[in-house]
């Protein structure tokens, strides 16, 4: 869940909003109360009066519910209940203007949690219960977006979450709030720590550290008070113009299945134990998917058949649902082949309850969406289809899901037990998180965990083995500061440590946080000189610090240039190039770095482009003439200093490329699992068909040699298993780590399908001149299967070649395999 979906399509609009809604809030008749009247009733399509869609049958319980909630469920009213369903995003007061939001001010979540908020307006207000908690209140400045004057320290998180539990356990029914928050590379409070963000922790390529880094962000959250943690990222990254990518792992379904899979029993503990003070419930992102969509645009559509959906994109829901059971989702706000998500049993009831036997809670965001795309013609038709589908949480803090939704109740429109459906699923999330029990945390406890040694020790690992090396002529890198006496640092990102965090961030970090600069001056000292010219914004078109950047190159040994995409400046910031609502169309370097790459380089000096980056960019320029080009993704709070240890060699870059960077945005869609008809296609007038540099693409500081491929059993059943061998040899004269990479062929099948897809991953320090022997379990019902034409997962009998290589366009040794 990203922590302004409330207003997606609103939130930029919120300042000039703000009197209208001040204004509106006025207006509400109010009795002792705090009154709340939202936004919604001018946003409702005119004119809508069409019929409410007929009640549907009594739902299915799910999972049985304890004694205690069921106890409480017999004492709620409709307005307790309602009240337990809405857990609204907080925002910060002067986005709000006078608005009696809940969130805005400490008064109005005050009179939430006590169950005195009103909402509507005349004969349709209610006075709502108890409320059922927060989102995101420790985020109290959009991630940078608003200043606020003393962001609260994790000491006073703690505090502040305490004092409202105190409020709500002392209410009549004495139900404890739930608090969720994002969570997409660390918890969003000030001080928490902020660890490599969506394709950076992707490059690792290794299940393993991603899980320990979950576990921190879970220990972190936890500690402040925090239950929940969203925006943790199941899709794939199939379109780099996408803003909201930006959160993913991969363009593979395998390595993002295997990257959830570590980090959902990281997150919610051995065996679901999230009555533990180290865990939270995970919430996976977006079911069942919001890209690829039409032109790349987040609000736009997507189209895409059942078959291709189940085929490449359910198999990481799978490892985070049925396998590792993950507690928590948010509903996509797309239309998928013409079906909203938040209106459809398909999804939210037969895919993911069904058959990914999920047993969690639904967020929802976009209810009145369904509006939008003329799905439902009123608020009240629309609240029917989102609670009939399954959504059980609304976030969006609008009448869909509180007086709209108390009417339709009323007036036998919506039957009350599907109210006590979703109002048990929280409850019973409650009482699993143990909150019932103890929903307090220890303020000493989260001033030693939150940004503690060893999880800043993680970050910096973390973002040592996210650095992707895709060139390296001449064996320019490392640089040696025996040898290297003047280096010129130059570029918008340089200097620039808050544009190294990613998006959804903590903000303010109340720690050291270093750009590549103070990170390359403290790691060389007095030895090497670091002349910086910072060259030219991200964006804009002013050139006039290129003459200084060129004096800076013509006098230094090297010149390292640091570009890239600007992420800083949190959800509000019109100069944001990536992240969530900034789409682009265009893949290039923005505006004149490139230039500035070109300038640097025509002095002559070896010219070396780091850029920090959310997606892939297309950069043919760089590649084509710069002898060096490091992808250093946004690399979070220590990524300065990971940046300078590598060109250094004081790490080896260790990370590959989880997507593919293509040639030109022209040739999208553009991933390495390409079929046949695709794959074999000839190139364009204009350019090569191929990408500029393939999924899987990365090289360190020594070079390897791939040998002696062979198989257990070369012939298995289609419910068997074998196990693949292959020699790897360190053939230069460091030690290094190579990432050893297993690919499938289906040589023969009733469907078409990928040319190769990767089916394993094993990540290894080999010392120079050693070799080592690394093995893959293959297995045929997880590693050959495909969707056939009747929407079947099976193994089909045939051929199989196994390819194993150091990138998906690298592949050395190859064996055939038989199943029958």
């Amino acid at each position: 869940m990203d922590q302004a979906k409330i207003s997606r399509r609103a939130l930029v609009g919120a300042a000039a909003t703000a009197a209208a809604t001040a204004a509106a809030a006025a207006a509400a008749v109010t009795t002792g109360a705090v009154p709340v009247v939202t936004a919604a009733a001018a946003a409702r399509v005119a004119g809508a009066a069409r019929a409410p869609r007929a009640t549907a049958d009594r739902p299915r319980t799910g999972s049985s519910a304890s004694r205690r909630v069921e106890a409480l469920l017999a004492r709620m009213t409709t307005a307790d209940k309602i009240a337990q369903l809405n857990i609204p995003v907080c925002l910060p007061q002067v986005l709000l203007g006078d608005s009696t939001n809940p969130t805005g001010t400490a008064e109005h979540r005050e009179a939430y949690v006590r169950g005195r908020t009103v909402v509507g307006t005349g004969t349709g207000q209610l006075r709502l219960g108890p409320g059922g908690g927060f989102f995101g209140l420790v985020n109290q400045t959009l991630s940078g977006s608003v200043e606020v004057p003393h962001p609260l320290p994790p000491r006073e998180q703690a505090e502040q979450h305490n004092r409202l539990q105190r409020l709500a356990r002392g209410t009549p029914l004495g139900v404890p709030l739930l608090q969720i928050s994002e969570g997409t590379h660390g918890s969003l409070g000030p001080g928490a720590t902020i660890f490599p963000e969506g394709l950076a922790l992707g490059a690792t390529f290794d299940p393993g550290l991603i899980g320990q880094v979950y576990a921190a962000v879970a220990r972190e959250a936890r500690a402040v008070g925090i239950h929940a943690l969203s925006t943790v990222t199941a899709e794939l990254n199939r379109d780099p113009r996408y803003g909201r990518g930006v959160w993913a792992f991969s363009e593979d379904q395998y390595l993002t299945a295997a990257m959830i899979g570590a980090v959902v029993p990281a997150m919610q503990g051995a065996g679901n134990d999230l009555r533990s003070d180290e865990s939270v419930v995970t919430s996976l992102v977006t079911f069942p998917m919001e890209s690829p969509d039409v032109g790349g645009l987040e609000t736009s559509s997507i189209e895409i058949g059942e078959r291709a959906f189940r085929q490449t994109h359910l198999e990481p829901w799978r490892a985070g649902f049925a396998e590792a059971g993950a507690l928590m989702t948010e509903a996509s706000e797309q239309t998928i082949d013409g079906l909203a998500v938040h209106g459809s049993p398909k999804y939210l009831t037969g895919l993911l309850r069904d058959e990914l036997r999920f047993d969690g809670v639904v967020i929802g965001n976009d209810l009145r969406g369904l509006v939008r795309e003329h799905v439902a013609g009123t608020a009240q038709e629309a609240a029917g289809l989102g609670l009939r589908a399954g959504v059980d949480v609304s976030l969006a803090w609008d009448e869909i899901y509180l007086d709209q939704l108390a009417a339709a109740v009323r007036e036998g429109r919506v039957d009350e037990a599907l109210l006590d459906r979703a109002v048990r699923r929280v409850l019973t999330l409650k009482e699993r998180l143990g909150l019932f029990e103890n929903p307090y945390v220890d303020a000493d406890r989260a001033e030693r965990v939150v940004n503690c040694a060893p999880h800043r020790a993680l970050a910096l690992r973390a973002a040592r083995e996210s650095m992707v090396l895709l060139k390296n002529e001449g064996g320019l890198l490392p640089l040696a500061a025996d040898r290297v006496r003047t280096v010129a640092l130059i570029g918008p990102n340089a200097d620039d440590g808050l544009n190294l965090l990613g998006e959804y961030n903590a903000y303010p970090a109340l720690h050291e946080t270093p750009s590549v600069r103070e990170a390359l001056t403290r790691l060389l000292g007095d030895r090497v000189q670091v002349r910086y010219a910072r060259g030219c914004d991200v964006t804009g078109a002013d050139t006039s610090g290129f003459a200084a950047a060129r004096a800076a190159a013509e006098n230094a040994d090297v010149a390292v240039v640091v570009v890239g995409e600007q992420t800083k400046g949190g959800y509000l910031s019109p100069d944001r190039t990536d992240g969530e609502l900034k789409d682009i169309a265009s893949l290039a370097l923005t505006g004149v770095q490139q230039q500035l790459l070109e300038e640097v380089h025509a002095t002559g000096t070896p010219t070396v482009a780091v850029v920090v980056t959310g997606r892939a960019l297309a950069l043919p320029w760089a590649t084509a003439h710069l002898p060096a080009l490091l992808i250093a993704w946004l690399p979070g709070e220590a990524g300065g200093r990971a940046v300078a240890e590598t060109l250094f060699g004081r790490t080896e870059p260790t990370g590959r490329l989880p997507v593919t960077f293509p040639r030109d945005v022209g040739q999208l869609p553009l991933t390495y699992d390409q079929k046949p008809a695709r794959a074999d296609a000839g190139d364009y007038v204009d350019m090569p068909s191929t990408p500029l540099h393939a999924f899987g693409s990365g090289r360190g500081y020594t070079t390897f040699r791939h040998s002696g491929i062979r198989l257990d059993d070369t012939h298995i059943s289609r419910d068997g298993r074998t196990r693949l061998h292959v020699d790897i040899t360190n053939t230069g004269e460091r030690d290094g780590t190579e990432v050893v990479q297993l690919y499938v062929t289906d040589d023969l099948a009733t469907v078409s399908l990928p040319r190769i897809r990767l089916r394993g991953v094993a990540k290894r320090r080999v010392a120079a001149g050693e070799r080592v022997t690394v093995t893959f379990p293959v297995t045929a019902a997880r590693d050959l299967t495909l969707v056939d034409e009747r929407l079947r997962t099976v193994v089909e009998p045939g051929t199989f070649t196994l390819s194993v290589g150091s990138a998906s366009d690298r592949l050395h040794q190859r064996i055939s395999l038989t199943v029958s």
